[in-house]
């Protein structure tokens, strides 16, 4: 697995020590090469565009004022903001009580059909997501989506490695059974009665 998204660390690792030092520059260019990635992150895990601007804000004002803590031996800069996110991410979940909130519906209109179905198959993915344990799910985003190695998301969740491979493991065969009652519901409009998933008969 990748554990950076353009392939050099350092790039990120000397903005963040000129933005420490006081370059107010070096804060705009590392917001501009990494906001993609927290908002992607923040929203994958509550599903709310609100939400994920919200905390990629927070995050980013975080690194303002705090740049100088930041320590390169315990990992990336992109590995370290999104250990910020998700202090922020959780606090705010436990705040409003959000742990499998619907994002609001949109209008938004389709030039054709493939582009319908490739915005339902990710409208889907995300709903999935937002159904999983929190553990589970952000396992799944740091390493699936966000890409980072299991050695860095494990820093960032501050567990062992073998917790993340775990979780990873549990966590991928509840999503294909969300995946998989979702296809169900997309298809027939409801779920059978008998079709209850059970997180314990998945993840034991």
């Amino acid at each position: 697995m990748k554990t950076d998204s353009t392939g050099d660390d350092g790039i990120d690792l000397k903005l963040l020590a000129d933005l420490a030092a006081g370059a107010e520059d070096a804060f705009v260019e590392l917001y501009r090469r990494r906001q993609a990635d927290v908002y992607r992150f923040a929203f994958a895990m509550a599903r709310s565009r609100t939400f994920a601007q919200d905390v990629t804000q927070e995050v980013f004002l975080n690194v303002l004022e705090h740049a100088a803590r930041f320590d390169g031996a315990k990992g990336s800069v992109r590995a370290w903001l999104f250990g910020c996110a998700r202090h922020k991410i959780l606090d705010r979940l436990r705040l409003e009580r959000r742990w499998t909130d619907a994002m609001p519906p949109e209008a938004a209109e389709f030039d054709h059909d493939e582009r319908l179905h490739a915005d339902q198959r990710v409208e889907r993915l995300h709903a999935a997501l937002a159904r999983l344990p929190v553990e589970y799910r952000e396992a799944i985003v740091l390493c699936e989506i966000e890409e980072l190695s299991y050695a860095e998301t494990a820093a960032v969740l501050g567990c062992p490695l073998g917790t993340v491979r775990s979780r990873l493991h549990r966590g991928r065969a509840l999503l294909l059974v969300l995946l998989d009652e979702a296809a169900e519901v997309a298809v027939d409009g409801s779920l059978p009665a008998d079709r209850t998933l059970r997180t314990s008969e998945v993840c034991s």
